[in-house]
């Protein structure tokens, strides 16, 4: 009995002389489903490669977690902090004292402002992975020599920086610190300092490349006039993700006027923004499936009013009602399963090809990665697949009742 259901179900989806126009509302049904999966599938996979690629970007330009002052405060013994916390955390595996600050740059072309970083060239390796994205020249804030021949402060920039300056390795830049209102009234006027370019770097975050540049901490400490003391320390530990319990068990301990600030919170805007996308993407996504649900009622209920005779002979022949009800239900699974197995089917191959070769660019200076990201995650997939057919067999129900519900000897008479 099993096997006839399914075969009258199989039968029922076929494209008959007197039955076209409903044959073709199936397929239009099917082809709905198909696209529905097919965007679902491509857009949580573009949503998980964009939150990967912003996380690890995230982690790899800045640190694990940063201890700095409140107020802006600049912290003179960071050596004995960071051996307290090394000793009190044995997860942390580096630690780099760091100067942050806005200053104005200047080439022969082209003045700027940026955010410019005092590093520890040795340690601060430990901490970032700048370093790994160096294009051209060295990552050194070393002294080296200019043109002239006379030996200047290292400066590593940003791709976009450089390019913005129009200057490569070797040329010369004029470092110049801004005025406030208050120093304006002395006689002193901003301080200056002339630098060469070691190194630029390329990140993929026009972010990054385009407004940060790197100098040596006691280069810059001298321009700011600040002695020994730094911004704040910079800490890597072992597992990125457990930065926030570092950061809790540190705060247990440290006094003030120190705190800490892991790389989540430190981003937390985005990261949240990050999470609600895709949660609205896969929503609103699901309207597509949603809508061609509601095509397959459409279609079933014409099925059963062009089958209707059919279903009564059916009846007479010994069909329970259940019997005919699982026939039309099947006739929906099947509208379900082959619309999400070919538009999941093609959404993957569609990703796996993206995910491989980077295909499809994106605007550098628009967005933080110059190419779509893509990333399939198994759980999402296994998801989508469960709501796509669900919906499916779940819009079935009401036709399929309705069909049992007729009466045999009124559906064999019927017109």
């Amino acid at each position: 009995m099993k096997k006839l259901e399914f075969l009258i179900a199989w039968r029922y989806l076929g494209a008959q002389r007197k039955s076209l126009f409903v044959s073709l509302i199936g397929i239009f049904s099917m082809l709905g489903v198909s696209i529905g999966v097919f965007a679902l599938v491509v857009a949580l996979a573009a949503v998980n490669g964009f939150e990967e690629e912003v996380t690890a970007q995230m982690i790899g330009k800045d640190a694990h977690f940063e201890l700095m002052s409140y107020n802006g405060e600049s912290i003179a013994c960071y050596d004995s902090l960071i051996n307290e916390v090394r000793t009190r955390d044995s997860s942390v595996v580096a630690a780099s004292p760091f100067l942050i600050y806005k200053v104005g740059i200047s080439s022969k072309k082209v003045n700027d402002g940026i955010v410019i970083y005092g590093i520890d060239q040795e340690t601060s390796k430990g901490v970032t992975d700048i370093h790994k994205y160096m294009k051209w020249g060295n990552y050194s804030v070393d002294s080296l020599e200019d043109m002239g021949g006379t030996l200047r402060p290292g400066i590593m920039l940003g791709a976009g920086l450089a390019n913005r300056l129009r200057v490569v390795v070797g040329d010369k830049l004029v470092l110049q610190t801004f005025q406030s209102p208050d120093e304006m009234v002395g006689a002193g006027g901003p301080k200056m300092m002339m630098v060469v370019v070691s190194g630029i770097f390329e990140t993929g975050t026009y972010e990054y490349d385009g407004n940060l540049a790197y100098i040596g901490i006691p280069e810059l400490q001298k321009l700011l006039g600040m002695g020994d003391a730094v911004s704040g320390i910079q800490f890597r530990i072992k597992n990125h993700w457990m930065a926030g319990e570092a950061v809790s068990k540190i705060s247990d301990w440290l006094t003030y006027p120190y705190y800490v600030l892991d790389w989540k919170s430190k981003n937390i805007t985005l990261l949240k923004w990050m999470n609600y996308e895709k949660f609205i993407v896969a929503a609103v996504i699901c309207l597509i499936i949603l809508v061609a649900a509601f095509n397959i009622i459409s279609s079933l209920i014409m099925v059963v009013i062009d089958k209707t005779k059919e279903i009564g002979i059916l009846r007479s022949m010994g069909f329970s009602k259940a019997a005919v009800m699982r026939v039309f239900m099947l006739m929906g699974s099947f509208i379900g399963v082959g619309g999400t197995l070919v538009g999941g089917t093609i959404g993957l191959v569609l990703c796996k090809f993206q995910e491989a070769y980077h295909f499809i660019k994106l605007p550098g200076d628009v967005y933080v990665i110059p190419y779509f990201p893509i990333s399939v995650h198994l759980l999402d997939v296994v998801l989508i697949f469960v709501i796509g057919i669900a919906l499916c067999v779940a819009a079935t129900i009401l036709p399929a009742w309705k069909a049992s519900r007729l009466d045999p000897v009124g559906a064999i008479r019927h017109e």
